[in-house]
């Protein structure tokens, strides 16, 4: 009876290897399972086809076991029971940069070496690049765009006392922030400082400007910050544009849209426990004149403002270039580089140009656009732009866009617009008569100051 028993338990463990044997097959073959899609960015790998110079050179067999190794089934599974170990044993994070601070919040770590300014590119580089970029800004002036830089904030800069210790935070330098605000600051360029202004509102925002499992601000902190880009272009060329009008505010400890975005890439197979975070209602009603067209150059950070459909309702249909490489909505049909078109010409066309980084991408700032549209303006001056030595069509041209400049100035300002219809009385002149006349006499005003 002993002997059937040893008998029955060997056999039933043989099978019940072989079934552990065959059961990653099985799955990947039939999948019989539902396992949760891994996140991040990584090369989906294509099967090889065998042929005999394959067999022989040994290059279908490697190929084929990579593709294995990837499309394994329960492979999801394995990776995420892999990858929660190390979280909740050791507070390890196995995705790449991440790192868990303390109270577990998470971080990716340029974001730390920003704030503590370990990616430091020194003065020099960065008066530089702020000299050219003030040269830009004056011939962009010249033909009525604006340019204006937007210093988003980085989860470093914003929670530093969770920053761990072994980075020394204590042992804090000079910031590329610090130098190009400063510098920006002094040459009177366009700067809307969000880093500061988030690090401001910390102890009396409502809500979260930052998420505990997320790199970029919160859902929250975008919408006040696309509300301020409207308002502050609205000022600046004092015309009327589209309001962001809020209608109610869901609040949720289960985060939405980005706010747990680096939760997501750590592929864990449990949820790590979010903030309280709002996310605010909103829709986007149209202003009654022409919006200005706005390029905008960012990084990941202006994603999720895009993605309100911003630079269409708020911009005029306004570009996204994407770190300066992918031209944005664009590219989602067909792909379209920045270093394939006529990058003078593409910015020419805007009333705007907006330039969007994080802390963390200020070693890279602009990310290649202020060099190459300073080189193309030095290699193609106003002048050969027009065709000969006679710049008079370029004058002409600077001339009457400052004139339908403040045409729409004096429409949109309602105290501007009343006196000139009390000019227009009079005159015995019709309004737009009047408009005209009071916006070239501002433009004969400022050739005066000159």
């Amino acid at each position: 009876m002993r002997l059937e028993a040893n008998i029955i338990l060997k056999y039933g463990l043989y099978l019940g290897v072989l079934i552990l044997m065959f059961l990653p097959m099985a799955q990947n073959y039939y999948g019989f399972i539902e396992s949760k899609p891994l996140k991040g960015s990584f090369t989906k790998l294509e099967d090889t086809t065998l042929t005999v110079d394959g067999w022989l050179s040994g290059n279908y067999q490697l190929t084929h076991q990579d593709y294995i190794d990837q499309n394994i089934g329960f492979r999801n599974v394995l990776v995420r029971t892999y990858n929660q170990m190390h979280y909740s044993l050791f507070d390890n994070a196995r995705a790449n940069q991440v790192v868990v601070g303390k109270d577990n919040y998470l971080y990716e770590e340029n974001y730390i070496k920003a704030h503590l300014g370990r990616d430091f590119v020194g003065q020099k580089e960065i008066v530089e690049r702020v000299r050219k970029l003030k040269k830009i800004s004056e011939e962009l002036k010249v033909n009525g765009i604006d340019l204006i830089v937007l210093l988003a904030p980085g989860k470093g800069s914003f929670y530093p006392e969770y920053i761990p210790d072994f980075y020394e935070p204590e042992r804090k330098t000079i910031t590329n922030y610090e130098g190009y605000r400063d510098e920006m600051l002094d040459t009177k360029i366009n700067i809307l400082d969000f880093n500061q202004w988030f690090v401001d509102m910390k102890s009396t925002s409502p809500h979260p400007l930052y998420a505990k499992n997320g790199i970029h601000w919160s859902r929250y902190g975008e919408v006040l910050v696309a509300d301020s880009i409207i308002g502050y272009i609205g000022n600046l060329r004092n015309v009327d544009m589209p309001e962001l009008v809020v209608k109610s505010k869901v609040l949720s400890d289960s985060a939405q849209f980005s706010d747990d975005d680096i939760e997501r890439g750590m592929n864990l197979l449990f949820d790590i426990p979010d903030l309280e975070m709002a996310y605010p209602v909103f829709k986007i009603e149209k202003s009654k004149t022409s919006n200005p067209k706005v390029l905008t150059i960012a990084d990941s950070y202006f994603w999720g403002i895009f993605n309100m459909s911003f630079s269409k309702k708020v911009f005029d249909k306004g570009k996204f270039w994407y770190y300066n490489k992918k031209i944005y909505p664009d590219s989602y049909e067909k792909s379209l580089k920045v270093k394939d078109v006529d990058i003078i010409e593409e910015v020419e066309k805007n009333d705007v140009v907006l330039i969007i980084c994080t802390d963390a991408n200020l070693h890279k700032f602009a990310f290649g656009f202020i060099d190459q549209l300073y080189d193309a303006y030095k290699a193609n001056p106003a002048k050969k732009r027009t065709g000969g030595k006679d710049s008079d069509k370029d004058k002409k041209t600077a001339k009457e866009n400052r004139i339908e400049y403040f045409v729409n100035a004096i429409k949109t300002s309602a105290e501007w617009l009343e006196s000139v219809k009390e000019d227009a009385k009079e005159k015995n002149i019709t309004l737009d008569e009047a408009i005209m006349s009071n916006a070239k006499y501002m433009v004969w005003q400022e050739g005066k100051k000159k």
